[in-house]
């Protein structure tokens, strides 16, 4: 067991994936925080969610902003970062389907209706979970 999570946390000092695991977390703190503090953006959360017809819309307006707040401060300080960069997979995969579904320009505030946020956070996702949490991060301790 000991071999896969050092295996899991293994990373180089490398500047370039640090900074794009730093991003990433950044990124999920302010949208999980907007969405939860920001009247705005919680209106505008809560119109993709009717609209794109995400189930349990109770549970999924407050789960998901608090989800990414954590997912965001795990990255941010690089713990077991492939695994958080692997758990941005879903909840972006999702996001990609609301931006190509809803329609109401309401919806997004501050962001372009087309995919493009939620594609490159992907491929930033993926940099991380090769490549591990980089410089600065937990895991290279």
């Amino acid at each position: 067991m000991r071999p896969i999570i050092q295996k899991l946390r293994a990373t180089k000092p490398n500047r370039t994936i640090g900074f794009i695991r730093v991003m990433l977390g950044v990124v999920f703190i302010m949208t999980g925080v907007m969405k939860l503090t920001l009247p705005k953006f919680g209106a505008a959360w809560s119109v993709q969610l009717i609209e794109a017809g995400i189930p349990f819309y109770s549970f999924n307006y407050w789960f998901v902003p608090v989800f990414e707040t954590l997912l965001g401060s795990v990255l941010l300080v690089g713990f077991y970062t492939r695994i958080g960069a692997f758990m941005i997979l879903p909840v972006m995969l999702v996001a990609t389907y609301v931006h190509v579904t809803v329609t109401n320009p309401a919806a997004f505030p501050a962001q372009p209706q087309d995919p493009y946020i939620p594609i490159v956070i992907i491929i930033m996702a993926l940099v991380v979970i090769i490549k591990g949490g980089g410089s600065w991060s937990l895991d290279s301790k």
